[in-house]
């Protein structure tokens, strides 16, 4: 998250001027509601009839795609041509890959962007790599919590997946201060009539750059660009949690201030996509069009059919929706980390030095400190001085109210409190790829650490890599609800076998449930396990054909297809096997695995820049 809201405190309602290099942002408004339109439908249903029609415009740019890819990949004795004509005869065939950014701050935006140029054929390094073109066969691209995963996604998308060099070179992820004409857009909803929340001053915050000072389209509208209509490009997902009001089933808070129970049994992870906003499980079990967010809604009709909303749905709405953790980071700094917490690693359990306890609760009360004490009391005061109780959430009038689909308490609470999707203890955006109507054969899961969310690079150890533990907890959500899913290790083989550290796939001898590459935050050129408040990655794969393998994995399988022997070694060299070690884990504390010989000091010594920076040696300026 970028480090200073200082230029919102600059502002009150009704204050200063557009900068003049600056159209005025739409905010949302009233009109007649459509007469054609399902306001809301059942999950029951499966995919809405607009996504099923958008993956017969995917199928055939997927599979185009992976013949480039595969071309490059060159498994041997893989008939490439024999393979994507069978494909182009059969639909059903053509594999669903995704991919999952997860969150952490500026590091992880650079980290999950770094991900998805890895894989992208626009980008020279990765076509040498044979790894370039995964990214133009995916489907669908998911982020979540705290900037990074939501960021990086969020980019992308209202780019229309631009190739990541024109992203960082045009300064999408610029770290600069917004300036304050950019918070105009509040003062214009709010005298539209509308409520504000903290989401609306974090999303401008957090998209003004990449929107190139416009603030973004509405999400709904990234629909009717000809890259999504001609199915060039991924269909995106950002998710969030909810607190539930006090008094209704299920409601969690400490001093008013809302957040989830983090219950694998009755979680409701909300999904939004530019199509549609809702969950498959938990209290809504529905859906309703992304663009009339916002809509007062009632039994799945609207209260008033001339007061439909249109162009809540900004794409800095959705994104500070589901960035909103600045409560529950009260609530974690008020109760020194016993309450609120995001999902983490039990320290006691693994070796740590004996001080490590002391120390994180130290640093994360330092960098909590000063939001809480000099950063959030100006939001709140831009937002009317509100309370962090009042307005410290993604706000949005329950599209499910008295819908009967929906769970009782649901169907009684006039307006959704999003907040993000790791308080949760989802902390990559997984929920929404792996709904069994998706069928997702091939999922990248590129996920970041939070045990040390707060650690001060000066540490004398680099504790917070990942452990597996979110994936785990996925895993569990999965089972609970029928969800397929691949059998995972515990924490202690994770770490053990080093699967923190490396690439691993999950599945690959269980043909019912999605093929999963999980893809750890490690240190492969820096040591990204570092803070998000205080803020300080590509990753270069060398399994360039087992990638290629588990791309086609479960495809081969529904055609009945022999695997190619040099896929059967790949899974069998970097799949997990389903034993579980034994042992105790050591503390993670890894060299930089592209440069051992780097210290932390080295390292942290070093200002990075892109490979394709004008001022990096062997700059490259091939983008498309």
């Amino acid at each position: 998250m970028r480090a200073t809201y200082s230029s919102t405190l600059a502002i009150a309602l009704g204050g200063s001027v557009f900068a003049a290099a600056v159209s005025p942002p739409t905010p949302p408004a009233y009109g007649a509601c459509p007469s054609n339109a399902t306001y809301v439908r059942p999950a029951s249903e499966g995919l809405s009839p607009e996504e099923s029609t958008w993956l017969d415009w995917r199928r055939p740019q997927v599979v185009s795609a992976l013949q480039s890819y595969l071309t490059l990949a060159a498994i041997p004795g893989f008939d490439v041509s024999a393979y994507i004509s069978t494909l182009s005869a059969t639909s059903s065939a053509v594999p669903v890959i995704g991919q999952s950014f997860s969150g952490g701050g500026t590091r992880a935006t650079i980290g999950r962007i770094g991900f998805y140029q890895s894989f992208d054929s626009r980008y020279n390094k990765s076509v040498a790599a044979k790894t370039g073109g995964l990214s133009q066969a995916t489907t669908y691209v998911a982020g979540r919590t705290v900037s990074g995963g939501c960021e990086a996604t969020m980019a992308l998308a209202i780019n229309d997946f631009t190739d990541v060099q024109t992203l960082v070179t045009g300064g999408a992820f610029n770290n600069s201060a917004v300036p304050s004409s950019a918070y105009e857009i509040l003062e214009l909803k709010a005298k539209a009539g509308f409520n504000l929340s903290i989401s609306d001053v974090v999303g401008v915050n957090e998209i003004f750059y990449a929107a190139k000072g416009l603030l973004g389209p509405t999400f709904s509208s990234l629909f009717s660009s000809a890259a999504y209509t001609n199915g060039s490009v991924p269909l995106p997902f950002l998710i969030m949690a909810e607190g539930i009001p006090q008094g209704l089933p299920g409601s969690n808070s400490y001093n008013g201030i809302l957040f989830p129970v983090n219950n694998a049994t009755n979680q409701t992870i909300y999904e939004i996509s530019p199509i549609e906003f809702g969950s498959w499980q938990g209290r809504a079990k529905a859906f309703t069009p992304t663009s009339l967010l916002g809509t007062t809604l009632n039994a799945g009709v609207p209260v008033n059919q001339s007061e439909c909303v249109t162009g809540w749905d900004s794409s800095a709405w959705v994104l500070g929706a589901a960035l909103s953790a600045q409560a529950d980071w009260v609530v974690i700094q008020d109760t020194n980390n016993t309450v609120g917490e995001f999902s983490r690693r039990k320290r006691a359990e693994l070796a740590y030095p004996a001080n490590e306890t002391e120390i994180e609760d130290q640093k994360q009360a330092q960098s909590l400190g000063v939001f809480v004490t000099e950063v959030l009391p100006g939001i709140l005061t831009l937002l009317g001085n509100a309370t962090i109780q009042e307005v410290g959430y993604g706000l949005v009038a329950n599209p499910f109210l008295g819908y009967t689909n929906s769970e009782v308490g649901l169907q009684k609470q006039a307006t959704l409190a999003l907040v993000d999707a790791g308080e949760s203890g989802q902390e990559s955006p997984i929920w929404p790829l792996i709904q069994p109507a998706r069928k997702m054969d091939f999922l990248l899961v590129f996920p970041s650490p939070t045990l040390s969310f707060f650690t001060d690079l000066s540490s004398s150890f680099k504790s917070g890599w990942m452990n597996g533990t979110n994936l785990i907890n996925t895993a569990s959500m999965a089972i609970a609800n029928n969800v397929p899913f691949p059998k995972l290790p515990n924490v202690n083989t994770f770490l053990i076998n080093n699967y923190t550290l490396a690439p691993v796939f999950f599945g690959c001898n269980e043909p019912e449930v999605p093929l999963v590459l999980f893809v750890a935050d490690a240190p492969y050129s820096a040591y990204s396990n570092a803070t998000t408040v205080m803020r300080r990655s590509h990753t270069n794969f060398q399994q360039h054909r087992a990638n290629a393998c588990g791309s086609i994995l479960r495809s081969l399988e529904r055609l009945g297809q022999p695997i190619p022997d040099q896929c059967t070694l790949c899974f069998k060299q970097h799949c997990w096997q389903g034993e579980m070690a034994t042992g105790t884990p050591p503390f993670v504390a890894p060299a930089l695995l592209l440069s051992p010989s780097t210290t932390f000091a080295q390292w942290n010594a070093t200002t990075w820049t892109p490979a394709f920076s004008a001022t990096a040696p062997n700059a490259s300026t091939t983008g498309s």
